[in-house]
């Protein structure tokens, strides 16, 4: 029969478990492990303390443990066995838990997977969110659209640090270029055209571009004429959206100055006020705003719009001489619209479905969502006309 320090020997080495490893799990210095394994008693301590290494050691390699301390009674000397302490619940640490974690391919691999999948996503996300977002840029001069009142003209704004900025004013083509300082202020110098300038600033970094633009309107001195008249237009607002409405220009201007808005002449008041509604068909839509005083001196402005439609919205005029005309809205019958319109009168309607019906076509207009139609027919002609929305 092998020897108690045999067995011991080769169970340990059969679970591939060092020395040191073993002392580290049992607690038990490698010393008194290594006397136990070679056989050398002497070395140990007492025979109470060497039972419970025995004991624990040989709970931790899955041997019989009363076999092996009857073995090492009769390999001791024979000596009657000592009252054997308590037994403990000792639960060794076992080498195959530190051994999976650290050393088997079936755990490592899957953790460098996950370890590189993570890695590439954070990659990929920290690309797209570095190529979705665009170069800061903020103009701070000139902060809107606006008047100058001379040709020279300083950009100013803020970006990224030591960016390329490009000033580019349309339509004289004139640019400039610049770098933005360790703060990411830049400013240049530009000089404008007379009339409508668009001032364009543009950004690039890290392979991406940002742009503003700024419209500028600047009317030049001209030599023997007086200076350009004060024009101040109240609606509408630029960039306004209109929804089945007519769109209504009002300005003011000082004394002696016509107005004019896309070329066509409309009033102004003795108090220098004027306005104007403009009926049109949906979509963007621009007005042009000219006013000129005697001395021959003008200033523009210009305003873009939007028009949009829901529903059918219908304005009659009869001209010319007078129409009896019925109006049926989605099926109703207006009131009061089954009569005789005279010269120069107007009704406007607004449905999904408006029908109109006249007894003289010739003098009845009707312009439909900004669409005119001058007239319906022929003197006397009895028509019937349905408009829906468009």
């Amino acid at each position: 029969m092998p020897s108690l320090g045999e067995q011991l020997r080769a169970q340990r080495e059969r679970k591939a478990i060092t020395l040191e490893q073993a002392a580290a799990d049992t607690r038990i210095r490698e010393k008194f492990l290594k006397a136990l394994e070679e056989g050398d008693y002497p070395s140990l301590p007492g025979a109470v303390y060497t039972r419970g290494f025995l004991r624990n050691y040989s709970d931790y390699l899955d041997l019989e443990t009363d076999e092996l301390v009857v073995l090492f009674q009769q390999e001791r000397g024979g000596a009657p066995p000592e009252p054997a302490p308590k037994r403990s619940s000792f639960k060794p640490y076992r080498p195959v838990v530190h051994q999976s974690l650290i050393f088997r391919p079936v755990v490592l691999v899957p953790v460098l997977i996950i370890a590189f999948v993570g890695s590439f996503l954070g990659y990929i996300y920290y690309q797209f969110s570095t190529f979705a977002t665009l170069p800061k840029l903020e103009i701070t001069s000139p902060a809107s659209d606006g008047l100058a009142a001379t040709a020279d003209m300083v950009v100013r704004g803020l970006t990224v640090p030591d960016a390329r900025v490009l000033i580019t004013v349309i339509p004289a083509s004139d640019f400039l270029e610049v770098r933005s300082g360790d703060d990411g202020t830049f400013s240049g110098n530009v000089v404008l055209s007379p009339g409508s300038n668009h001032v364009r600033v543009e950004v690039q970094a890290a392979g991406k571009t940002n742009q503003v633009i700024r419209t500028i309107q600047y009317q030049a001195p001209a030599i023997g004429v007086s200076a350009p008249p004060v024009l101040a237009v109240d609606q509408p607002a630029n960039g306004a959206t209109f929804t089945n409405t007519y769109v209504q220009v009002s300005g003011r201007v000082d004394h002696g100055v016509s107005v004019q808005i896309n070329s066509v002449p409309v009033a102004v008041t003795s108090d220098g006020t004027f306005q104007a509604r403009y009926y049109l068909p949906a979509g963007a839509q621009p007005f042009r705003i000219v006013a000129r005083n005697s001395a021959g001196g003008t200033v523009e402005e210009t305003r873009n719009v939007i028009i949009a439609y829901t529903a059918a919205v219908v304005i009659v005029r009869v001209t010319g001489g007078d129409s009896w005309i019925l109006a049926t809205v989605d099926g109703n019958c207006e009131p009061c619209q089954g009569r005789v319109f005279k010269d120069g009168e107007t009704a406007t309607f607004q449905g999904k479905e408006v029908r109109i019906r006249t007894g003289n076509a010739a003098v009845v207009q009707v312009n439909h969502n900004g669409q005119v139609t001058a007239s319906l027919g022929r003197p006397g002609e009895v028509v019937e006309r349905v408009f829906v929305a468009q």
